[in-house]
């Protein structure tokens, strides 16, 4: 990762931090990038950056989509909390009908908690603006005297 790139996150994980009140959000979103490159990077690249190719952000050979990117340029901000818990739990198959992803279940190898911190840390990556759009869509607390609380 570049120095640029190093402080624009690091900057937005203070900023979610004093927005969040408290370390111990912060310390769910660190959880959350350690949970994150363990379990995700993988297919969704580092930092949620997904596919940087043109040719990998086409339905592949197979008529599967690739992984979406997931540091707020893709549509991953348009869902629900509930929604993007559910695609994580129960993979992509639970997105819908006619969905064709590929996407593995986690609900047995990650705990509510770790796929939550998980959850912050992709919301952590994404541009002010879209959080705060999010937020306001969907009831996402983020002040001093509630925390961070996914609902």
């Amino acid at each position: 990762m570049n120095m640029k790139k190093s402080m624009a996150a690091l900057a937005a994980l203070s900023m979610l931090q004093l927005q969040a009140g408290g370390w111990s959000d912060a310390k769910d979103i660190a959880n959350g990038k350690s949970l994150f490159a363990n379990n995700c990077a993988t297919c969704h690249g580092p930092e949620g950056i997904g596919p940087q190719s043109p040719a990998l952000k086409k339905k592949r050979t197979d008529g599967k989509y690739q992984p979406p990117a997931l540091n707020g340029t893709a549509h991953t901000w348009h869902h629900a909390p509930d929604l993007l818990r559910n695609i994580i739990a129960k993979g992509g198959k639970s997105y819908g009908k006619g969905y064709d992803g590929w996407m593995p279940e986690y609900d047995k190898t990650l705990t509510q908690k770790q796929r939550d911190d998980i959850l912050k840390y992709v919301h952590a990556l994404w541009p002010e603006k879209i959080r705060k759009r999010y937020d306001e869509r969907f009831g996402i607390e983020t002040s001093p005297s509630s925390g961070f609380v996914w609902k």
